[in-house]
């Protein structure tokens, strides 16, 4: 007489079975994640709520190189110690820190040229949520600078400035980084530091 088929008399079909029940609930969970659509950000995505860059962030941030920063007096600046602009830069930026220009490189966009500087930070003065050490900003034909780049390009690799710098989120879910650089003085850096005591950042 023959015996009925028991399956635990069958230690590989045992192993398989555990491996069936292992694969179904890795793909179980894969498809959970798939379902979602929001646990894998896109590259370059805010990993923080951002505003978009509008009103009071264009001249806050606007791209740009004080010419008192790179020795062009157009006219006589505002005390540091009194100034309102910066003390709003530096509680309402990302940080501002310290660097030094490490490079420039100047793109074609569009019929016009396009400056991306590199920087590095120095020194960190202000702020909840600063730069990597090392990173570029961009100085486009909407800069106020742009015209100021075209005579100083050669001459401000190895210099230093405050940077006031803030994130800002695009309309395509991207971010992109604003800046404002200052003249690296001990009177800049000691208001700065001031503003963010007031601030408590």
């Amino acid at each position: 007489m023959s015996r009925p088929f028991e399956a635990r008399s069958l230690p590989f079909l045992r192993l398989t079975r555990s491996r069936l029940a292992r694969a179904a609930l890795v793909a179980a969970l894969a498809l959970t994640v798939i379902g979602t659509g929001c646990d894998i950000p896109p590259p370059n995505a805010p990993t923080r709520p951002l505003a978009a860059y509008a009103g009071r962030s264009l001249q806050l941030f606007d791209d740009a190189i004080d010419p008192n920063a790179v020795g062009i007096s157009l006219e006589v600046g505002a005390d540091p110690r009194t100034d309102r602009t910066l003390r709003e830069r530096t509680q309402i930026g990302d940080a501002a820190v310290r660097v030094r220009v490490t490079t420039i490189t100047s793109k074609e966009d569009e019929g016009t040229t396009r400056y991306v500087v590199g920087v590095r930070t120095l020194e960190k003065l202000a702020g909840q949520f600063p730069p990597p050490e090392s990173f570029e900003i961009s100085i486009g034909k909407s800069s106020p600078s742009s015209g100021l780049m075209k005579g100083l390009e050669g001459q401000i690799v190895g210099k230093t400035f405050v940077a006031f710098v803030r994130a800002f989120v695009r309309p395509d879910g991207d971010q992109e980084l604003h800046f404002h650089l200052a003249a690296d003085s001990k009177i800049e850096v000691a208001s700065v530091k001031d503003a963010a005591i007031l601030a408590g950042l």
